[in-house]
């Protein structure tokens, strides 16, 4: 009797007493506080002064966070093991504890025993997207692409407002040299009201690395279309652009971006230089935000373009930066004044020059500036 007043009148006064946790049972729910805040190497060092076999401690979580933590240090072995600890003793949950295992085994190169504890994991498991691509993924993996495919399709089939199926249906034909179903399948994908420039990104390097520069490029410009101002998608368009052997579109690509993100500036100007396109790459140098860099292309590109005059009246700016000392940047200043029939001042920027390669340059130049008719030049 006295009991039950007590309780009422802590609980009239909102302090009804609370189970109190042990230190071992705080420390396991800090562990698991660490893991949804990611910070893992605190939680690693706070799960290793933990015994499970203290009173007290749920062992099926303190092995569940023991498996996450092996499973993100890519300790895969441990990660099965500490899983397999935590289903040895669950009544409760199992099929989840049965998808991480087949995290762990997949990742330790398992694909078949990650199957079979996906197949344990039942309709808990089917009803997870993530489980139909772990399934898809250990299909793969097992050598079965057919196998992996139909994985694929039942969980796009259950989850038609997943994009994450669809695009690894799109990935696996890529990897299958199916190109021409993948980009039907990946403009398919674009077209969702939920897809962005990220699925674009992703499905034309998937294309690129299988070859398919063409293909991924008619991809991109489509995307483009949609969603011009995307630094990344302009990006990965130049990407596919060098790939197909077409520089100049690659640097279009990047002065675009450039405006976005100006530190692309010196690889659109690179892009241009390769497309032969030197005056387009001398307009965008001139944003080029890091002077070294800037001044170091920027005698390349007038070198390139035989604007001698240009190039040499580069020399206190170059001397200024430190660049001078440079054998090569020293050997194109002496190639201008040559060409400006300016010996006295070439001599001048080879004499320093010590490098193997620059120094072999610098010898024949002086061949043929000796060679030269004092009165005629050198034709």
């Amino acid at each position: 009797m006295r009991l039950s007043w007590v309780i009422a009148v802590l609980f009239l006064f909102g302090a009804a007493p609370e189970r109190r946790k042990g230190p071992e049972e705080d420390r396991v729910a800090l562990v698991g506080l660490l893991v949804r805040e990611g910070d893992w190497d605190r939680a690693a060092e706070v799960l290793g002064t933990i015994d499970p076999a203290e009173k007290g401690v749920d062992v099926v979580r303190f092995h569940t966070l023991e498996g996450l933590v092996a499973l993100h240090a890519n300790d895969a072995g441990a990660a099965a093991r500490a899983f397999a600890a935590a289903l040895a003793v669950a009544t409760e949950g199992r099929e989840l504890l049965e998808i991480h295992l087949a995290r762990a085994h997949l990742a330790g190169l398992s694909p078949n025993e990650a199957i079979a504890a996906l197949d344990r994991a039942g309709e808990v498991g089917a009803n997870l997207p993530g489980a139909w691509l772990l399934r898809a993924e250990a299909h793969e993996a097992a050598a079965r692409p057919d196998s992996a495919w139909d994985a694929l399709a039942a969980g796009a089939a259950r989850f038609p407002d997943q994009p994450e199926l669809q695009r690894q249906q799109v990935f696996l034909l890529v990897r299958l040299g199916l190109f021409r179903e993948a980009r039907t399948r990946g403009e398919a994908l674009l077209a969702r009201p939920d897809s962005d420039a990220d699925d674009a990104i992703a499905i034309s390097e998937a294309l690129r690395r299988g070859g398919e520069t063409e293909q991924a490029a008619t991809l991109l410009e489509a995307a483009l279309l949609e969603e011009s101002d995307s630094r990344d998608l302009l990006v990965q368009a130049a990407r596919a652009a060098l790939d197909a052997g077409q520089p100049r579109n690659a640097g279009r690509f990047l002065e675009r971006a450039a405006v976005l993100d100006p530190a692309l500036s010196l690889e659109a100007a690179e892009a241009y230089r390769r497309g032969g396109d030197v005056e387009a790459a001398l307009r965008v140098n001139a944003d080029v935000a890091d002077p070294i860099a800037k001044a170091r292309q920027r005698l390349g590109l007038l070198l390139q373009g035989e604007a001698w005059d240009r190039a040499l009246a580069l020399e206190a700016r170059l001397s200024r930066l430190g660049l001078a000392k440079d054998d090569g940047v020293a050997y194109g200043l002496a190639y201008a004044a040559f060409r400006l029939g300016d010996n006295a001042r070439a001599e001048h920027w080879l004499k320093d020059i010590t490098d193997p390669d620059a120094f072999a340059r610098a010898t024949a130049l002086r061949q043929v500036m000796a060679a030269c008719d004092p009165i005629w030049g050198c034709s």
